[in-house]
């Protein structure tokens, strides 16, 4: 994958604009002597936690998808599902339109030598399970955090979620049922579409409760990363209510105006815990860990993966050239 070209698309330098342009928004409002002074308080322990909690949420999704791959005779081994599965999160962090979700499937062609798009149709029926956890986990961290007065904002957006849920799973079986009647005379685009197709099918009777359970634990447990960032500043906020704001916040970056969500999910989350009465420093100083863990990390160590893995398929590509 060209990522440099990628990067210097126009779209992409845009969207870093846009990015850019609401983080400054937000940067201009803060304390930066009381930011310092609550950073420095800091608990390092709570915050390992947060970043165990975080990474561990990507091996279990990983599993997941090893799972769906396996359920179209694809096997995979943990530790590539995991690499493959980090490089997506990478790519998506620098471009936008979701183009990490492509290189999933890009990647899988080059170590099992599968279609991209069998593998880009895993990643899609992925998705659906993933919104469907995150909403209705929304839904239970919300009514338990805010009782009966749940804001009228994350109403609307949950209702949204639910649309967009049906609105998916609808025109999957649009996709299946016109894609096996109608009769394409290009037979590489109709190779292509059945190798989706294939992708989207990668659920049987006797993994679906496994793929439902670790769909719930996977996204629970990456709810967990902010709560640990809450006992970090000593912050006196309940477990639903961290698990509310990473999900909440998590759920933005499938919005793909910008990479990972990003000045999106920033402005959000301090919305959020503004909800519960936080102070605007408190609430930022909350926003530089997380995505410090969310964000940066996974620019960083996928920096340096990315290197190591574009650097053994360009010297396989050599290998079978010669």
């Amino acid at each position: 994958m060209d990522l440099k070209g990628q990067l210097l698309n126009k779209r992409t330098i845009i969207s870093f604009i846009i990015s850019f342009g609401i983080i400054l928004y937000i940067l201009l409002k803060i304390d930066l002597n009381k930011l310092i002074t609550i950073l420095k308080n800091a608990n390092i322990f709570y915050y390992f936690l947060a970043i165990t909690m975080f990474y561990l949420s990507i091996l279990i999704k990983s599993y997941r998808w090893k799972i769906f791959l396996k359920n179209i005779n694809i096997n995979l081994n943990l530790k590539n599902a995991f690499v493959i599965y980090y490089l997506s999160m990478f790519v998506n962090s620098l471009v936008p339109a979701k183009l990490g979700d492509v290189y999933r499937g890009y990647l899988l062609k080059k170590k099992t030598n599968k279609s991209i798009s069998l593998g880009f149709g895993t990643v899609f029926i992925e998705r659906v399970f993933d919104l469907v956890a995150m909403i209705i986990l929304l839904f239970i961290s919300a009514y338990i955090s805010f009782k009966s007065k749940i804001p009228k904002e994350i109403i609307y957006s949950m209702k949204w979620g639910v649309v967009v849920i049906l609105i998916l799973i609808l025109l999957i079986f649009i996709f299946i049922i016109l894609n096996n009647k109608i009769n394409l005379k290009n037979g590489r685009l109709e190779g292509i579409l059945m190798n989706f197709e294939k992708g989207l099918k990668a659920i049987k009777i006797n993994t679906l409760p496994l793929i439902i359970i670790l769909s719930f634990i996977g996204w629970f447990i990456e709810g967990l990363t902010i709560y640990f960032i809450f006992l970090s500043l000593n912050l006196n906020l309940d477990v639903l209510f961290g698990v509310f704001s990473d999900l909440a916040s998590s759920l933005l970056t499938a919005i793909p105006i910008t990479p990972s969500g990003l000045g999106i999910v920033e402005y959000a989350l301090i919305y959020i815990l503004k909800l519960k009465g936080l102070d605007y420093n408190s609430s930022f100083a909350v926003l530089i860990l997380y995505r410090s863990i969310s964000y940066l990390s996974i620019v960083l160590f996928g920096a340096i993966m990315f290197y190591i893995v574009e650097g053994n398929v360009l010297k396989e590509s050599k290998n079978r050239k010669s």
